[in-house]
């Protein structure tokens, strides 16, 4: 079985990814953490982000499991992944569709081999639209700017922060929504959650509630 979870900045989508797969007994896929590391390989690098081909030609040297991602078949460490930094350079590399091909087949690969395996839950932020439209269940998380800022300002405890992390979001909010390529939008038929007034047992509980119900129908 195959769960998609998509959903904008702060919506929830790694912390219910994570809680569904371990419940499920599935491999959990961060496909963000894909984007990251062709960010942080850019950035040490000193490449142009706006670079799509030299951008690409990193993005073949990064792989993606249950562990996170890789970079030349190595584990890259998850605090090097969420700087402030390497978020702003993902923000831009992501729009890149030279990358965002090389990647849609790597996501492609890691979920079938996931799947293989038992299943798997695959998070990110076209995830039913474009890599994996035949997903079992498709779910779209979306919470106001203000409640995801404040998720992102305590869990990055930056709390001080809490209007430029706001700003920040409602810009990527419109790169990932207006971007050519693989614009960010829940699938036809994704269930969409809105979890600005949910507690995160209780979004976890609802998407546990949709896959099982699957999984006593199949």
């Amino acid at each position: 079985m195959l769960v998609a979870i998509d959903g904008p900045a702060g919506s929830g989508k790694s912390s219910v990814a994570r809680a569904v797969a371990a419940e499920l007994g599935f491999i959990d896929l961060n496909t963000g953490a894909a984007y990251r590391a062709v960010a942080l390989l850019a950035l040490r690098e000193g490449l142009d982000l706006e670079d799509g081909p030299a951008l690409a030609d990193v993005a073949r040297r990064v792989g993606l499991d249950g562990d996170g991602a890789r970079v030349d078949g190595a584990a890259v460490r998850e605090q090097d992944l969420r700087t402030p930094e390497v978020a702003a350079a993902a923000s831009k590399v992501s729009a890149r569709p030279e990358v965002r091909g090389v990647l849609l087949c790597v996501q492609r690969e890691a979920a079938r081999k996931a799947r293989e395996r038992g299943g798997a839950v695959v998070e990110g932020r076209d995830i039913g639209t474009v890599v994996l439209p035949g997903a079992d269940l498709k779910v779209f998380l979306q919470a106001a700017p203000e409640e995801r800022a404040r998720r992102r300002a305590h869990q990055t405890g930056r709390e001080a922060e809490l209007d430029r992390i706001r700003e920040a979001i409602k810009k990527r909010d419109r790169q990932d929504s207006e971007r050519q390529t693989s614009p960010l939008k829940p699938a036809p038929d994704a269930v969409i959650l809105d979890t600005t007034t949910l507690e995160l047992e209780e979004v976890v509980s609802r998407v546990l509630d949709l896959a099982r119900g699957l999984q006593k129908g199949a």
